[in-house]
Order: structure tokens, then C-alpha cells, then sequence
């Protein structure tokens, strides 16, 4: 392992460095409780300097993410209107697998889902039912390894395949809590799929 120093709120922290990649950071920390999800900070030691973002704390270590990665651009946009992104041919964001499943709930109706897709715009799921509502809104209950989501979705988008439906859907709302999980669970899955 090797030491690092972490510059955050003005305030210099020890740490050591027990995994370092190109889209992920495990740091052994003094007093990680003092770190929150989504605040930068700076990481430094006598070779280079990075900024970085945490992603999720425990009680000795923090994992970190650059402070520019596509995660954090994953979230509710409620009021957005993202026509012009759709219309946008040019226009392409990353997306990151997911490969998970969940339900779409609509009054007393629940539908089992996979959620195979996720980027800025959204999710992408796959169901063989024609009867999903285009620009309606779904509570949903993803499956996030041992924990579950409750993201509200809007389904913007259908593309019949030769033995399923995959749908895009915009997130509509999710709890900061729900939306730490799922970039947790977003970097997670990248990692074991190297």
C-alpha cells in the first residue's frame, strides 16, 4: 500500500492507497466520517496530484472516483426537456451495462423487468409487454446486488426486438441515498467486468 494525502475542506487527512485503477480509488483513511458522497477531493503524494470525488464511505475506508466521471451526471431531471438530445443524431453519451432486474409498478399492475443500460438519459430495460405507456411515469424497485433502488421513471422511448421490447426511460426522481447505491453499484459492475 502506498500513502497518500487527501486534501479536503482545506484540511489535509493521511490515507493509504490499497487499490488504485483508472476509474476507481480505495483509500485506508484517519477519520473517513468526516468525508460525505459526491464532495471532491484532492489526492496527492510526491508523484501526482488528482482530483476525485467520494463515492461511498465506510468506517476505515473511502472509495473514489475522478472528480469527471460519467457517474455523477446520472441523475433525476424531473422538469428537463431532453428532445433535443434525441433529436441530436451527433449526440452520444457513455452508457454503462448494468445487467440487473426489478419491477415497474403502475397502480396495482407490476411487471418484472431487466435493466440492462443506464446513462445520463436514463435507464434501458427489456420486457416481452406491449402494454408499458409511453411518457407515463413508474415507481420501480431495482435489484442492486443485496440492496434494492426506488427510482420513479417516465419511459421515453420503445424499439421492438426480435424476442423482446427494450425500453428508455428518464429518471424522474430517486433519493440521494437510492442514487449513491446505484453509482456504487454503476463502478462496481465496471470493475468486475474488466
Amino acid at each position: 500500500m502506498k500513502d497518500m494525502q487527501l486534501l479536503h475542506q482545506g484540511k489535509v487527512y493521511q490515507g493509504q492507497v490499497s487499490y488504485e485503477g483508472s476509474d476507481l480509488m480505495e483509500v485506508s483513511c484517519t477519520e473517513p466520517s468526516s468525508f460525505t458522497g459526491g464532495e471532491s477531493v484532492i489526492c496527492f503524494d510526491f508523484q501526482k496530484r488528482v482530483q476525485m470525488r467520494v463515492l461511498q464511505v465506510s468506517k476505515s475506508k473511502l472509495i473514489l472516483v475522478p472528480a469527471d466521471s460519467e457517474i455523477f451526471n446520472i441523475e433525476a431531471r424531473p422538469d428537463a426537456v431532453l428532445d433535443d438530445m434525441y433529436r441530436d443524431e451527433n449526440l452520444a453519451f457513455p452508457s454503462f451495462r448494468l445487467n440487473t432486474y426489478g419491477t415497474l409498478i403502475d397502480d396495482f399492475r407490476t411487471m418484472a423487468v431487466r435493466f440492462c443500460r443506464i446513462s445520463r438519459l436514463g435507464f434501458g430495460f427489456e420486457i416481452n409487454d406491449f402494454s408499458v405507456k409511453m411518457n407515463h411515469v413508474y415507481d420501480t424497485m431495482i435489484m442492486c446486488d443485496e440492496e434494492t433502488i426506488h427510482p420513479k421513471v417516465v419511459v421515453r422511448y420503445a424499439h421492438i426486438q426480435e424476442k423482446t421490447i427494450r425500453y428508455g426511460a428518464e429518471i424522474h426522481s430517486i433519493s440521494a441515498k437510492d442514487l449513491n447505491k446505484l453509482r456504487f453499484y454503476i463502478v462496481t459492475q465496471q470493475f468486475m467486468a474488466q
